[in-house]
């Protein structure tokens, strides 16, 4: 019997999806969370020095991509015939991190935006580790059109997707995993939540609309250093994807290029997510100016304890404004 870890980013439902994936198709796999490619980069190069990684006969790096020196680490050694990433951040793909045998680094080909579940579910078929289900096939389009943003052009079945995301936010990573590797269990012909999480989801939901006026309320605006006008505010992390949905439905009346949800209940010392607001802005370009990066539409940038301690000792709108700006090393 295979023995199997799997790293995967822990902060949405793509990450967990690839971690569904494979507890579906393995009997034996330890899970590694992390939050981050900076804390992946630790976690993973504290496995390498420890030689805990020679245990497991496959090693899966999913929706986050190795940095160097763990890239390289892997490269000169037996690890790269174990190791396997895959990943579709577009801050990978310009870093060049799919530079490797090893590692799978797609965005987007001629068949449209891929997710890490995507990608690591085509390879588990191809594999033979996993055979094509009705559920299965639906629960990987639902976790690609959320991951993607398409879910938002897509109708009811786009909702559903959605959905999926909002039902992550309300139980968390470890209950999410196992209810929805039961659901794919128990019905092989149709992915269906029950009543109960449509329940949950459906709470969440009046909770989001009942705590938007008071946030939007207190979105600070500038402009930046290329001219682009943006928003930022303070925000719970579960925030972030809801606030720039509703800026977009009410019509973007500040006329802003992006927004920067700045979640300190995030990570370590907090994260920055950055939002395109005009869909034709490209989020990324600012955030890996920032220290971070992502995709076009929706990237991140990690807060470091000195910037957060700073931002917190100036008024609201100073301290935004500081965040804004500063750069993550």
């Amino acid at each position: 019997m295979d023995k199997i870890i799997i790293f995967s980013h822990d902060s949405d439902i793509d990450g967990l999806g690839c971690v569904v994936l494979a507890k579906l198709a393995f009997k034996d796999v330890k899970y590694i969370p992390a939050p981050n490619v900076e804390k992946l980069e630790l976690i993973f190069r504290e496995f390498i020095n420890s030689n805990e990684l020679e245990e497991y006969d496959r090693i899966f790096v999913t929706d986050l991509s190795l940095y160097d020196p763990s890239l390289s680490m892997v490269a000169n050694s037996n690890l790269k015939d174990k190791v396997l990433v895959f990943d579709h951040h577009k801050r990978a793909i310009e870093l060049k991190m799919d530079r490797y045998q090893f590692t799978t680094v797609i965005e987007e080909d001629t068949n449209g935006k891929k997710c890490a579940t995507l990608l690591f579910y085509n390879y588990l078929l191809q594999s033979g580790y996993l055979k094509p289900t009705k559920s299965l096939d639906q629960f990987v389009e639902l976790t690609r059109l959320e991951d993607t943003w398409e879910w938002k052009n897509k109708g009811n079945f786009g909702q559903e997707a959605h959905d999926l995301a909002i039902l992550f936010s309300c139980i968390g990573k470890d209950e999410y995993v196992s209810k929805v590797t039961d659901y794919i269990l128990s019905n092989k012909n149709n992915f269906l939540l029950d009543k109960n999480d449509l329940v949950l989801i459906n709470n969440k939901k009046e909770e989001f609309e009942e705590n938007y006026q008071s946030i939007i309320s207190s979105i600070e605006y500038f402009i930046d250093e290329d001219g682009n006008n943006f928003g930022i505010v303070y925000a719970n992390y579960e925030y972030r994807n809801e606030l720039p949905e509703y800026i977009i439905e009410k019509g973007n009346p500040n006329s802003i290029k992006y927004l920067i949800i700045v979640a300190m209940d995030k990570g370590d010392f907090g994260q920055k997510s950055y939002r395109s607001i005009d869909k034709s802005f490209d989020v990324n370009h600012v955030a890996m100016k920032h220290g971070g990066g992502g995709h076009p539409g929706a990237a991140a940038v990690n807060i470091s304890k000195d910037q957060k301690e700073k931002a917190l000792s100036l008024s609201r709108r100073e301290g935004l404004k500081y965040l804004a700006e500063c750069k993550y090393i």
